[in-house]
C-alpha cells in the first residue's frame, strides 16, 4: 500500500494505529508538523468485476488468482451494495413469473422475458402484496405464464387485470400425479394418472377439446365412487376417497379459470408463440441453485444479494461496474431511509421518551411510569 503525503509539509506519513471504525490512522513524523488524517480509498469497477466473476463462478477464493484474505479485503465492501432494480416500460408478450425460495427463510420474485431478467423483489413468503410490489415496475404484459401459487393470482387481478394467464401445465400434471401416486392401486386414480399425462401432450385446439371430453367422462364415470363417505370414531365424516377429491376439485378450479389452453388462443399467438411451462424460468432458478450450491455456506443477506447480483447482471442493459460501484444503494443508505420512516411514523414518537426504536408498539412507556403496582408486577 503506497503511504499518503502529509498535506502540510509533504513528508511521507506513518501508520498510528486505527480509528475506532477500524480505518487507518496516518501521522506525520515531523515534530514540528505531527498532522494526523486518515485515507478514503476510491471504490472502482475493478474490484466489483472481480467479486462478481467470482460469484458467477464454480471457483473458491484461492482459486481467483489472489490470496484468499486479499480478496475477501478488497471485496468486503461489495457485499454492501444493492444492484439496482430497471423500471421496465416496454410492454412485452409473455412475462414468466416465479420464485425462487431460501429455506423457507425468504423468497426472491423474479419476472423473465426474451431472455432477459426484467424485475426482481425480495419478501418474506409468496404474498400477494410480494407479487404487487413485483408487478407496479413491469408495464402489464399480454400473457404471463407462472404455477399461479402463492397469493399470485390476486396480484394479477388488481395489478395486471387485462393479461391473460398461462398456468404452466408441467405443474399441474405433477400435482395430479402427487395426488393419485405415480403408480395408483384404484380404477380411477389409473383413469386420473392417464389423463394427467394426456394434458402434457396437448398441443392443438382438437387435442384440449379431446382431453376436456375425457375429463368430463370420467367425473361421469366415477361420481357415485368420488361421492362415498366414510365416518369415524370421532363421529366425523369425511370423503372416502380424499386425495381423488381434491384432485377433481383442483382440476374444475382450473377449467373455470379458463388458465389451461390460452396458449392455443390464435389472437394471442399470431405472431409470436406462447409456451405451455414455464421450463424457461424453472431452468433460470437451477443456475441459481447452482450458484448457491458453489458457494454454499454464505449467510441469507448475503443469498438474497447473491441473487439480485445474479438478476441484474442477466437483465437486458446492465449498469457498467463503475457506475455500480458509485451509485448502489448501500446497506447503510437503506438503514437510514428505515429510521426516516420509522422517526416519522407515530410509533417513532417513543424515541422522545429514550427508548430503542427496535422496540416499537411492543412496550407501552406510559404503563411504565406509574405510581401504583399492575397485576403482571411490573414497577
Amino acid at each position: 500500500m503506497t503511504r499518503p503525503s502529509c498535506p502540510s509539509c509533504n513528508r511521507v506519513m506513518k501508520r498510528n494505529g486505527t480509528t475506532s471504525a477500524g480505518t487507518t490512522r496516518w501521522r506525520c513524523p515531523s515534530p514540528e508538523c505531527g498532522v494526523s488524517r486518515t485515507v478514503k480509498h476510491q471504490r472502482d469497477g475493478s474490484s466489483l468485476i472481480m467479486f462478481l466473476d467470482w460469484l458467477f463462478s464454480k471457483h473458491t477464493q484461492a482459486e481467483t488468482g489472489a490470496d484468499p484474505r486479499t480478496f475477501r479485503r478488497h471485496t468486503r465492501w461489495c457485499w454492501e451494495l444493492w444492484p439496482p432494480v430497471p423500471l421496465v416500460d416496454e410492454i412485452h408478450h409473455v412475462v414468466h413469473v416465479d420464485g425462487i425460495h431460501l429455506h423457507r427463510q425468504a423468497v426472491v420474485l423474479i419476472a423473465i422475458a426474451d431472455a432477459h431478467v426484467i424485475g426482481w423483489y425480495v419478501a418474506r413468503r409468496e404474498t400477494s402484496a410480494g407479487w404487487m410490489n413485483l408487478m407496479a415496475r413491469i408495464a402489464p404484459p399480454d400473457v404471463v405464464v407462472c404455477d399461479g401459487g402463492g397469493g399470485l393470482l390476486k396480484a394479477l387481478k388488481t395489478v395486471w387485470p387485462d393479461t391473460r394467464v398461462q398456468r404452466c401445465l408441467f405443474h399441474v400434471c405433477m400435482k395430479i400425479s402427487e395426488l393419485t401416486g405415480t403408480r395408483p392401486r384404484l380404477d380411477a386414480g389409473k383413469q386420473l394418472r392417464k389423463l394427467a399425462i394426456g394434458l402434457s401432450r396437448v398441443t392443438t385446439r382438437d387435442d384440449a377439446a379431446a382431453w376436456l371430453v375425457a375429463y368430463n367422462q370420467w367425473e361421469q364415470d366415477f361420481h357415485e365412487f368420488l361421492d362415498e363417505h366414510s365416518q369415524y370414531a370421532d363421529g366425523s365424516i369425511e370423503d372416502t376417497h380424499q386425495r381423488l377429491v381434491k384432485a377433481r376439485r383442483m382440476i374444475r378450479k382450473r377449467i373455470k379459470e379458463n388458465h389451461l389452453f390460452t396458449f392455443l388462443d390464435h389472437e394471442l399467438t399470431r405472431d409470436t408463440p406462447i409456451p405451455a411451462t414455464n421450463n424457461l424460468i424453472e431452468s433460470w432458478n437451477a443456475r441459481l441453485r447452482d450458484m448457491m450450491r458453489h458457494h454454499r455456506g454464505l449467510r441469507l443477506i448475503r443469498r438474497i444479494k447473491a441473487i439480485c447480483w445474479w438478476c441484474h447482471q442477466h437483465s437486458e442493459r446492465p449498469q457498467p461496474a463503475a457506475w455500480l460501484a458509485v451509485n448502489s444503494i448501500t446497506d447503510q443508505h437503506i438503514e437510514d431511509l428505515y429510521r426516516k420512516a420509522w422517526q416519522s411514523s407515530p410509533q417513532g414518537a417513543y424515541e422522545n421518551y429514550g427508548i430503542p426504536n427496535r422496540y416499537g408498539t411492543g412496550i407501552n412507556w406510559n404503563e411504565f411510569h406509574t405510581t401504583t403496582r399492575y397485576p403482571n408486577q411490573t414497577n
